[in-house]
């Protein structure tokens, strides 16, 4: 009995995706240097990016146990294993890692230049967004309207701790579709994935808002005592979006710049992650449609109660998602 020997290990060349994720994070670290006079140890910030790449790949290896198991107990042993030998096969790896690597270079860039937006371009465009938003909607204010249609302090509350979960839900979509068998498929979502962030982030360059709850606080003092949470979380952005653009007046001594702490309105990202999520699994996962599609609906109305952002911001988060989709799946089989 001859064994049978092994192919060569295929790599696929880079892709458009990866090629976009690494000139996205050097496009972004040459204006905060050239442009916000900010020097950023690139490196640095790489490092500390360690945790969170160690939790995209641990979330993909999670998605692909979960789906070993699945087939496990629907299929039995011998089919279990023949996916568990797919799936770590020296090139499904390298594979993983690139998509590990490339999607922790779009979410660098986006935190990045979210931070950065008091610096990079100081001008606000929220009165131009509400009277944009009214507009459209024949002279109505959607952010009032929404508050006074449903005025339960209990829904207020659970979209208070329901909108904090929203990374909760990225990472449960990430790692579900990260762990995908085919390469293609993976390719498809990492593509798709990387340019809602990198997109997002730079349409918040060319568009920075602050969003209602900052432009227009009064609309909200109804709510505010429901939403604790998310009054502390604008409270404490709004503290650091206004240290980070007095840093040429007052100097970088003693200022911390946290990457999690940006501020931005238009899109909603919010919004457009999940609805990305929801169309991607359209085809995919009817389980996961219908779950994302009902988070992006609760989400979208949130955004409103809790004053975050414009309807418009959402309109413009559910196209992002939409074109992001039909981005990935340009050469998906079965697309209509």
């Amino acid at each position: 009995m001859t064994r049978r020997r092994a192919g060569p290990l295929f790599i696929p060349p880079l892709r458009a995706y990866e090629v976009l994720a690494a000139l996205h994070v050097i496009a972004v670290f040459l204006l905060i240097r050239w442009v916000a006079f900010f020097d950023v140890s690139v490196g640095g910030t790489l490092r500390d990016q360690l945790p969170f790449t160690l939790s995209i790949a641990g979330l993909t290896a999670a998605g692909f146990l979960l789906r070993t198991l699945l087939v496990l107990q629907r299929d039995g042993r011998a089919r279990a294993g023949l996916l568990l030998g797919v799936g770590t096969r020296p090139t499904a790896l390298i594979d993983v890692a690139r998509f590990v690597l490339f999607t922790m270079l779009a979410a660098h860039g986006y935190t990045w230049l979210k931070i950065f937006l008091p610096l990079l371009n100081p001008a606000l465009h929220d009165a131009a967004l509400a009277r944009m938003d009214a507009g459209l909607h024949v002279g109505l204010n959607v952010n009032r309207f929404v508050i006074e249609l449903l005025p339960f302090r209990g829904l207020w509350r659970l979209v208070d701790g329901y909108y904090m979960l929203f990374l909760a839900t990225v990472l449960l979509g990430l790692g579900w579709f990260a762990s995908a068998l085919s390469l293609k498929e993976r390719a498809r979502f990492g593509a798709g994935f990387a340019l809602l962030w990198i997109t997002g982030s730079w349409f918040y360059l060319a568009v920075p808002s602050l969003g209602p709850c900052y432009a227009f606080p009064a609309d909200y003092e109804t709510v505010r005592e429901s939403l604790p949470i998310q009054t502390a979380t604008q409270k404490t952005l709004i503290r650091h979006y206004q240290s980070v653009r007095s840093l040429r007046e007052m100097g970088e001594e003693g200022m911390v710049v946290s990457p999690v702490l940006g501020v931005a309105a238009m899109p909603s990202l919010h919004v457009a992650g999940q609805a990305f999520f929801a169309l991607f699994a359209r085809r995919r996962s009817r389980p996961l449609f219908v779950f994302f599609t009902a988070a992006t609906a609760l989400t979208f109305y949130g955004s409103l109660v809790t004053g975050w952002h414009y309807a418009v911001d959402g309109y413009a988060g559910l196209l992002l998602g939409w074109l992001c989709v039909r981005v990935a799946d340009r050469d998906a089989p079965g697309r209509r």
